[in-house]
């Protein structure tokens, strides 16, 4: 049995605190939480339902005192946790959470969970990556990147020692999801229109707004069907302000951060991730293939590389409104998938489970 503290900046709707949530229900280790801030305390009785050891700091404040903050924090809370494992979840500030870590003289295993690649700036790519890397190996630590393409890019930094940077596909509760899916389907009225949902943070790193354009696109055409944008972010007044502009907001639809994904899975016919070349795994694609939903993204190389390219979903041009409109109106046209392929989705999602991912995790402490 392993003693495993996560790390998380706050407990926010959005995809890692969600996959923390999984981690959560295997018993086989004693895991604890440590969240850097308290808000936006979307999901944090989620985590208090749980039962797992829990603390909450307050350590994201103005200027760079908030580091210092930061390590002072992870080291009073290992210190209290006497983890044989911490996980710094946040890459950025993963160095902070490992010094915190060491001050408190402990021996834990060191992983930082690498969501997304590095930028593409000079700043982000090198200085920022390279830093944070170096430091985390000067700790004894490793990153732990979600997937193979996120974690080539950070061996192709220069000077970055290509050996600490392993690779773990993220994982989900496929079962619980496709259960939950299937009973908000089961009560959907049948009378319902044709509807899209994207799930995702309102961030740069995504690209609501191709989705956006091609909502305006669709509306020309006269293909009707609503679009659920689920999920908050610091974009949000200016996509809201893109909707107004381009005449969509009887189409489009913000629902804000939820907690009932697998229900408004459910709900809909197509899945979509709108996105960009800085996304990393994409673990809300599986959450859709296990609900059994068609899925139209992006053709970036993370999302290729879950999607196996067109096998389990359709990849249209990145920043294409035309492309990915074309292909929400052939999925409309078309009407519910074939059983049996959302059978396959959904036994595809089903291997990349809580369980296997922890046990990569600690394969990953132990090289």
């Amino acid at each position: 049995m392993t003693r495993i503290l996560h790390v998380l900046t706050s407990p926010r709707a959005e995809g890692t605190p969600r996959l923390v949530l999984d981690w959560l229900t295997v018993t086989e280790h004693v895991q604890g939480v440590l969240f850097l801030t308290g808000e936006p305390a979307d999901l944090l009785e989620d985590f208090r339902h749980t039962g797992c050891w829990l603390r909450t700091e307050n350590t994201i404040v103005p200027g760079p005192q908030k580091f210092f903050a930061m390590a002072r924090a992870v080291r009073h809370r290992v210190g209290e946790f006497q983890p044989d494992l911490v996980i710094a979840w946040p890459t950025g500030f993963s160095h902070w959470i490992f010094l915190g870590a060491r001050a408190a003289r402990s021996r834990a295993a060191l992983l930082s969970h690498g969501g997304n690649p590095p930028g593409s700036g000079w700043f982000d790519r090198y200085l920022m990556s390279w830093l944070c890397l170096w430091l985390t190996t000067l700790c004894g630590g490793r990153l732990v990147a979600c997937s193979r393409y996120v974690q080539e890019r950070f061996q192709g930094i220069p000077f970055v020692p290509a050996s600490r940077v392993g690779y773990v596909y993220n994982a989900l509760q496929a079962d619980h999801i496709a259960r939950r899916a299937a009973r908000a389907r089961a009560a959907r009225p049948s009378d319902s229109p044709f509807r899209a949902v994207m799930v995702a943070t309102l961030e740069s790193h995504k690209d609501h707004a191709t989705l956006i354009r091609a909502a305006r696109l669709l509306q020309d055409r006269d293909v009707t069907m609503e679009i659920w944008l689920a999920g908050a972010g610091g974009r949000e007044a200016d996509l809201k302000a893109l909707v107004a502009q381009l005449g969509v907001a009887s189409t489009v639809k913000f629902l804000g951060a939820r907690r009932d994904v697998p229900e408004l899975l459910g709900q809909c016919d197509v899945f979509v991730l709108s996105t960009t070349p800085q996304e990393g795994f994409g673990i809300v694609l599986f959450e859709a293939l296990a609900a059994g939903l068609p899925v139209i993204a992006s053709a970036v190389d993370p999302v290729r590389e879950v999607l196996q390219d067109n096998r389990w979903g359709t990849l249209v041009k990145v920043g294409s409104a035309e492309a990915l409109a074309s292909a929400l109106a052939a999925a409309a046209a078309a009407g519910p998938g074939n059983r049996e392929f959302a059978a396959a989705r959904q036994a595809y999602a089903t291997g990349f489970t809580p369980q296997r991912m922890i046990e990569d995790y600690l394969r990953e402490a132990r090289a």
